[in-house]
């Protein structure tokens, strides 16, 4: 299994990470993350989008809804990848921002009933308006309605598509088991902060008073990944948008992400995502323009 979080911009006024695709998906392998997640599609279609074992293809329309820490991936076949007739819209609410403002958010579970309802008319009309309106260049003052609208899709959200369970959303790696190591979660966000950083297995376990022998075997067992692989896919995943979203240099992501080197950032870039990432940046960088 992988972890990421994608990072778009900086926080707006109101805490949440807004991505806008227009052509820009690529195969993101399993992983898992903190924030509450929702992907709107506004047109064309994600031909497979795994939650939690299940298979989804979007349509114009479809909303899907990660919860925190819910398995997630995303398959394009070959001759669809970075097919310009899709466009979608990814929201990440911070998990933080969510457990304070939110009643019992720890045992909140998010699911959007299928059937036609007033209650998800209105939101699929709320999303197509704000995809729409995100869209287009504005101005600073704008970013106020931007703020407004991000909370009020979270406000429809909460209202009418959640429900207090008995379980509490901490780290699921399958579809039927919860991991019974507590400190995970503690774990996971503290790589994440500290991803652009030096960050040896050696360091993580000190934090945490547990041997590095131990962290290790732990948390490959819960995860099916080593701590390093697991750093480096959220590395790569910063890197992937700074590829798409800025004109830095490889040398320039590579060391801001936090590889040691720029030719372990290629080598892996490489792996994951079986392009180099200069060939990734000459190719869909100025169709992001």
């Amino acid at each position: 299994m992988y972890y990421h979080e994608i990072i778009d911009n900086q926080y707006r006024i109101f805490p949440v990470k807004i991505i806008v695709h227009h052509g820009q998906y690529i195969n993101i392998p399993k992983h898992w993350h903190r924030s509450l997640e929702l992907s709107y599609t506004y047109s064309g279609s994600i031909p497979d989008y795994t939650i939690s074992g299940k298979h989804y293809t979007t349509h114009p329309g479809s909303i899907l809804i990660m919860n925190t820490n819910e398995v997630h991936s995303i398959f394009f076949p070959p001759q669809v990848v970075n097919d310009k007739g899709t466009s979608a819209l990814t929201l990440l609410f911070p998990y933080q921002f969510l457990s304070q403002m939110i009643p019992d958010y720890r045992y909140r579970w998010y699911q959007i009933d299928d059937q036609a309802t007033k209650d998800l008319d209105q939101l699929k009309q709320k999303l197509k308006i704000f995809f729409e309106f995100i869209s287009q260049e504005n101005n600073a003052i704008d970013k106020i309605e931007e703020a407004s609208q991000a909370a009020n899709i979270l406000y429809l959200l909460t209202k009418n598509f959640s429900k207090i369970t008995d379980t509490p959303n901490s780290l699921i790696v399958s579809t039927d088991k919860e991991t019974s190591f507590e400190r995970l979660d503690e774990v996971i966000s503290f790589i994440q902060e500290h991803s652009h950083s030096p960050l040896p297995v050696s360091k993580i376990a000190k934090h945490f008073n547990l041997s590095t022998s131990y962290l290790s075997r732990i948390f490959k067992y819960y995860t099916g990944e080593a701590i390093i692989h697991y750093l480096n896919l959220i590395r790569l995943q910063e890197g992937l948008q700074l590829l798409l979203n800025s004109k830095k240099t490889i040398q320039a992501i590579s060391n801001q992400v936090g590889f040691s080197n720029q030719k372990s950032f290629i080598r892996i870039f490489k792996k994951v995502y079986q392009i180099t990432p200069a060939d990734y940046q000459k190719k869909y960088f100025k169709s992001n323009r």
